[in-house]
This record gives structure tokens, C-alpha cells and sequence, in this order.
């Protein structure tokens, strides 16, 4: 996290300005909803005071404007989302299995109500990736943060005999962010859980 992040939210959790009342967490959770599912640029302040429920005054005093709530609403997000994959990926017993349980969770949220909302870091990179270098530099942190998680655990399958030291840690890293970020799209669109299920199928295939 930036120091600049971290600055950000000890103003906004402490500051002299706080309103009464005021539960950043829960605050930044629902500006994550809100962002994903109307973008950054079709967002309004009512969208944001709605969904917080906090005044526009009070909004204003938690966070210095729309952007900089923005930005911590996607830092929050991305930090929650890498420890949700890490966690998923050093669980005990074989490495093939913990990567499709990672696999089939992002499928389990994409199917759900959440899901067919959006996600805050897609609709963030196809919206203002390049144009924005700010956000441009989180999204790409964040993107290689799964590269490199799905990596470590395609090199500890490969030491264990699980997957064929043939393979390309670094390819194939990039082919599930591929599928994951695919699976977010395709939770836009409402499909079901067989359907997600096939697409994971197909993926564990290029383990073999």
C-alpha cells in the first residue's frame, strides 16, 4: 500500500472533519459497489451519498473528492482480492487442487449478485486504462500481484510432480489471469453456475 494510500485513510478514519457516526470500512465496501457497477465516470455524488449513506457534506468531509475516494475504494478492493487468491492458493493438499478451488471461487462470485454487478478493478481498466497513469500503475500492480501468485503455485506443483516442468510458470500465470479476468466480464452477463464450471474445466486442461 502507498504511503499516500495510507495517508489518505488515516484522514478519513480521524480526521477533524469525520462525520458522527462515520464507518469507513463500510463506507469504502459500498463505494466499491457503486463504482463497479456504474464505472467511475457514470458515477454521480448521489450514487455515492446513496450509497453510503452519507450526506454530500459529510462525504466531502471523509474524503477530499470523488477521485480520492476512487482510489481507496479500488486500493481496498485490490488488496482484499490478492489476500482472498493467496489464501486460496497455499491451502493444504495438492497444488492442482488449491489452484481450481481459486478458480472455481472467482466463478462462485461471479454467478452471484455481486457478480452480475461488476467488478471495481474491470470496469476500472477498460474504462480509464491508459489514459489514466494513476490508475494505469494500481491495476498493473495488481494484475502482476496474481501473475505472481498464480506462478509460485504452478513452480511448487511442478516441484511435487503435479504439473510438467515443460510448462512456463510465467505463461501460464498470464493465461489465468486471462480466464479469471474473462470470468468477471462474463458474470455482466448472468450465466450459470454450469456454465462457469466449464470454463474452469477447460482451464485445470492446460495444467495437464
Amino acid at each position: 500500500m502507498s504511503e499516500e494510500l495510507v495517508s489518505r485513510r488515516a484522514a478519513a478514519r480521524s480526521g477533524p472533519g469525520r462525520p458522527r457516526g462515520f464507518d469507513f470500512d463500510t463506507a469504502i465496501e459500498r463505494a466499491v459497489e457503486t463504482f463497479a457497477l456504474h464505472g467511475y465516470h457514470g458515477t454521480s455524488v448521489q450514487h455515492l451519498t446513496e450509497a453510503t449513506g452519507l450526506a454530500r457534506g459529510s462525504l466531502y468531509k471523509a474524503f477530499a473528492d470523488k477521485r480520492d475516494l476512487f482510489m481507496q475504494a479500488l486500493e481496498h478492493y485490490t488488496l482484499q482480492s490478492q489476500h482472498r487468491l493467496a489464501q486460496a492458493l497455499v491451502q493444504p493438499g495438492p497444488v492442482k487442487e488449491a489452484i481450481r478451488g481459486a478458480l472455481a471461487g472467482y466463478g462462485r462470485r461471479c454467478v452471484s449478485w455481486r457478480g452480475r454487478r461488476g467488478c471495481i478493478l474491470t470496469t476500472a481498466a477498460m474504462e480509464m486504462v491508459p489514459q489514466d497513469p494513476e490508475i494505469d500503475a494500481v491495476i498493473g500492480r495488481m494484475f502482476r500481484r496474481i501473475q505472481d501468485l498464480f506462478a509460485a503455485a504452478i513452480i511448487r506443483g511442478q516441484a511435487n510432480g503435479e504439473i510438467s516442468c515443460d510448462l512456463d510458470e510465467r505463461a501460464v500465470a498470464r493465461f489465468l489471469l486471462t480466464v479469471v479476468q474473462g470470468l468477471r466480464v462474463l458474470g455482466k452477463t448472468g450465466p450459470d453456475e454450469a456454465a462457469i464450471d466449464e470454463v474452469v474445466v477447460l482451464a485445470m486442461r492446460a495444467l495437464d
